[in-house]
């Protein structure tokens, strides 16, 4: 029986697969799971006119926008939660940098269940009422051809790329979820559903006995894979859900390093220019600090 394809690379071979120009979709949600190290990459790659197709962000799509790396947003939220709002992406915003086009949270996720299941549009009702339709053009309001009103259409998500961050997975490509998942790990799965092009990142390789031995974990199977990375601590200072707790210090820093372009370009200098590739970006932050975010049992 021949071998199943390798899909196992390194971080800076799957960050110059997203060519310049794409629609990409950064996986997690608030201050969670968001594939960060992966971020981190891109800006060294020097990736940019980017269309970020998103629900719920945070500091990832708040440091590509702050380094000029987004053309083109469409979300509900980009915020730090109790750290306060995105600077780069409120200064964007103001400064008219961006081009946007904002959805209500509830239809923001609907998106990307609809590109899942194979449809280019839906319907709802969610948005009337408030002032979304009058700013976003991409709501379109229609007549129910059954009579029972009216209607915003939505367009499905339709990222082009995909790229999450995961507990585990092997060297095919097969990723494995803990059995007792939370919001932005179904959402991630969703999303993943909803191209051809998904990369994920992972805080280890397993091998694929493991993988055959905890196959009810397996849901995101290989032949959805175009790539998989072994990225220790690749969500930080974001949460990876189970493994370790966000880095709540690390995330009030940016918040106020961010808050102008110059403590913006500083914190890019330290943490993303300043060293070269992951592992000197985990020795920057510390183990003693790594550890302390870690949870005990926190693997599958």
């Amino acid at each position: 029986m021949l071998e199943p394809d390798i899909k196992l690379t390194g971080l800076a071979e799957a960050a110059r697969l997203i060519p310049n120009g794409a629609r990409v979709h950064f996986g997690g949600m608030a201050v969670h799971n968001h594939p960060m190290a992966f971020v981190r990459q891109l800006l060294w790659e020097g990736t940019r006119d980017l269309t970020v197709v998103s629900h719920v962000s945070a500091n990832d799509v708040d440091m590509l926008i702050g380094a000029g790396r987004v053309r083109r947003l469409e979300f509900s939220y980009v915020g730090l939660e109790e750290f306060g709002t995105a600077p780069c992406f409120r200064r964007a915003v103001q400064d008219g940098e961006l081009e946007l086009s904002e959805y209500s949270e509830p239809v923001a996720f609907e998106r990307f269940a609809c590109s899942a299941r194979g449809m280019p549009f839906f319907t709802t009702r969610e948005m009337f009422g408030t002032d979304l339709p009058s700013v976003n053009p991409d709501i379109r309001e229609i007549d129910d051809p059954f009579g029972s009103g009216r209607y915003h259409a939505v367009r499905a998500a339709e990222p082009e790329w995909v790229v999450l961050h995961a507990a585990a997975g092997d060297r095919y490509g097969n990723v494995l979820f803990f059995p007792h998942r939370q919001l932005p790990e179904d959402l991630d799965l969703t999303a993943s559903r909803t191209t051809r092009n998904l990369i994920v990142t992972v805080e280890q390789i397993v091998s694929h006995e493991r993988v055959r031995e905890s196959a009810y974990c397996n849901l995101i199977p290989r032949f959805r894979t175009t790539a998989i990375v072994e990225v220790p601590y690749g969500a930080h200072p974001c949460s990876c859900l189970h493994v370790y707790d966000q880095d709540r210090k690390h995330l009030a820093a940016y918040a106020m390093a961010a808050r102008d372009p110059e403590g913006f370009r500083t914190h890019l200098a330290r943490f993303v220019y300043g060293v070269r590739g992951h592992d000197e970006y985990l020795e920057l932050i510390g183990a003693t600090t790594l550890s302390r975010l870690r949870h005990v049992g926190g693997a599958l």
